[in-house]
């Protein structure tokens, strides 16, 4: 019996050094989803989260997860790119249900950054989570985990990351896990919506899901009042979105779309025929009147008008978000 339990001890021995327990160390993990449209540079987000790009180790580490990536459409750009990035101590045995507890509680942590990364710049991402554990031997991968990918509208793709971000994504991450951890259904359905809408292929669902975020916003019982409490909210000549990279600016202001956005929504959600003025061609222009490439010079209106309710359902999250609450909204 005896040698019995000196042969289960040093089996567990082992087991507990190699977890960083015996020796005194805590075992620390980094938690990254990419980022392959961000077009900033190093950004904190909060204690531990941040928007770098990925190290050394942790690349090595990566590459060995090459089908799941390549599966998931993280290419060579995205992997040498920007992921969001959080470390932490998960001091527990792997057998202990705190342990899974901590984990969980890390990837929540990691959704509602992603969240709000989203509602500040809106530029999709493949929504794919991978856990690492560091130890002195090297990095290697303990989990995954995947949700559908944000489609990133097409300005999303080319915008610049607003100059405030830095400023306020632990503002906005703040806000989001108080409304999740509450809750309060009235603003965590429209980051869901925003969600949905992000994962959703068919254009018209995109804009059925963010115009139905913006009226929860609002809170408006018809195109009148959600055009009149989206602009009190935003500002009615509020631009709609960032400029790019080289300053263009699409042209669309908060006043120019509110009403269409609203009747379009109506027409999708009881099943009548869109009006002829959603299916004209007029394309996405800048400032200057003009598409800024040829992939925007063919845009039929109703796209034109999915970009906007995209971009104005993030600022009025935003907006909410950093203000408490809508300007005009109900008590």
């Amino acid at each position: 019996m005896a040698g019995h339990r000196g042969t289960g001890n040093a089996i567990f021995e082992i087991a507990m050094q190699s977890t960083g327990f015996l020796d005194g160390s805590t075992p620390v993990f980094v938690l990254i989803t990419p980022l392959p449209n961000w077009k900033g540079s190093e950004q904190s987000v909060t204690e531990g989260i941040c928007i770098r790009r990925l190290l050394p180790g942790e690349r090595v580490a990566m590459e060995l997860s090459h089908p799941l990536l390549s599966y998931h459409d993280v290419d060579g750009s995205a992997r040498d790119g920007y992921w969001i990035c959080y470390e932490f101590e998960n001091p527990y045995p792997a057998d202990n249900v705190r342990y899974r507890r901590r984990r969980e509680a890390a990837f929540k942590l990691m959704l509602h950054a992603a969240y709000s990364v989203q509602i500040l710049a809106p530029i999709g991402g493949p929504n794919l989570f991978l856990l690492y554990r560091r130890a002195d031997s090297g990095v290697t991968l303990d989990c995954t985990q995947h949700r559908p990918a944000f489609l990133a509208p097409m300005w999303g793709r080319v915008c610049a990351i607003p100059a405030s971000f830095q400023e306020e994504i632990p503002i906005v991450l703040e806000r989001v896990r108080e409304v999740f951890q509450k809750p309060v259904l009235r603003l965590q359905i429209p980051v869901w919506l925003l969600e949905q809408g992000l994962g959703a292929p068919d254009r018209h669902i995109r804009i059925l899901l963010w115009a139905t975020g913006l009226d929860g916003i609002t809170r408006s019982g018809g195109m009148a009042a959600f055009a009149e409490r989206l602009c009190q909210l935003l500002g009615a000549s509020t631009a709609i979105f960032p400029p790019d990279a080289t300053g263009r600016r699409p042209e669309y202001q908060v006043i120019d779309v509110a009403e269409d956005l609203y009747q379009l929504r109506n027409e999708m959600a009881h099943g009548l025929p869109f009006h002829e003025k959603f299916r004209k061609k007029r394309g996405f222009l800048v400032a200057a009147g003009e598409p800024p490439s040829e992939d925007f010079a063919s845009y039929r209106y109703d796209h034109v008008l999915e970009e906007c309710a995209v971009f104005l359902l993030c600022q009025s999250l935003r907006a909410t978000f950093l203000e408490g609450r809508p300007r005009g909204s109900a008590t």
